[in-house]
């Protein structure tokens, strides 16, 4: 599997031979809170779905961005609070339906606890900034990039931070 960057470079080597088609990202876009929007690189993506809160197990002594644990085809998964772990407004404790994205990366994988997804997009490559010195702090250790769209900006997120982060492996 490619990440973004590495396709990236690929695509600009070879693009000449491939046509004349702009290269694009294949993202999952969600919802991170009720102001800002996430992206995730599909290859990181392994299933979304929605599950009751009543799913979710609270695990005592875990960081309060842990929601707890869920179950899905026989897998364990904690269940993070993605906007409270980007420094964000957490979710509402009076949702009775979660939207749930399950990401993995070798032997590591999570459940993102997020208010709403909104589907599969493909960006141009030329439309992702890398410039993340402006962006919030909390946000950075986990930003990869961001693209600008209409009225807002969509947070492309590493994954791969976002599994290996301090707070949920403290």
């Amino acid at each position: 599997m490619q990440t973004l960057s590495e396709r990236a470079d690929y695509l600009q080597n070879y693009a000449p031979e491939m046509g004349s088609q702009p290269a694009t990202a294949t993202c999952l876009k969600f919802a991170i809170d009720l102001q800002s929007v996430g992206l995730l690189e599909s290859e990181f993506v392994q299933e979304v779905l929605t599950i009751r809160s009543s799913n979710i197990i609270p695990v005592p002594n875990k960081p309060s961005c842990i929601l707890g644990i869920l179950s899905r085809r026989r897998l364990v998964y904690w269940g993070i609070d993605l906007a409270m772990l980007l420094g964000m407004q957490p979710l509402s404790q009076n949702i009775a339906l979660h939207e749930v994205i399950l990401i993995s990366m070798q032997n590591l994988a999570l459940a993102l606890v997020v208010p709403k997804i909104m589907g599969i997009v493909h960006i141009p490559l030329g439309h992702i900034a890398n410039d993340i010195t402006l962006m919030p702090t909390p946000l950075k250790p986990y930003l990869k990039g961001y693209a600008k769209e209409q009225d807002h900006i969509a947070y492309l997120l590493k994954a791969e931070s976002i599994l290996h982060s301090n707070i949920l492996h403290s």
